[in-house]
């Protein structure tokens, strides 16, 4: 199945928090139990170097510029830990958001299960609104 493209805006200087749920074609829940997920935000597609702009990985926390975000694949409820087996949440603090300068970039979103299969599943641009209030 081919990456959905969904592209979005980001608030600078504001907590973003994005869900997205993981189905197949018809639209049933497929299991992310047991799967990494990753996000590089690059200038652009031709960027054959290492050098990206933020990069979010899977239950831990790290960023090349900031103090970063991560992927959250469980959820709570009344302060229970609950695994929400079809969706993740993309969680960038108001700290990252507030050093993304610029405009426009492009992203993806993978997933990587214990078997290094690894699947595309978003792909598209951000934008940046930038922040008057500081």
């Amino acid at each position: 199945m081919a990456a959905g493209i969904y592209n979005f805006t980001i608030e600078q200087g504001t907590t973003f928090q994005r869900t997205f749920k993981y189905k197949d074609a018809s639209g049933d829940p497929l299991d992310l139990t047991n799967h990494s997920v990753r996000m590089q935000i690059r200038s652009d597609k031709a960027d054959k170097t290492t050098s990206f702009l933020h990069e979010f990985g899977s239950g831990s926390e790290f960023s090349t510029q900031g103090s970063g975000g991560l992927f959250i694949v469980s959820a709570s409820v009344a302060g229970q830990a609950i695994s929400v087996l079809d969706q993740f949440t993309l969680f960038i603090s108001s700290s990252t958001t507030e050093t993304m300068s610029f405009e426009s970039a492009i992203y993806d979103i993978e997933i990587e299960d214990t078997g290094s299969i690894v699947t595309r599943l978003l792909q598209g641009k951000i934008k940046i609104s930038k922040e008057v209030t500081r």
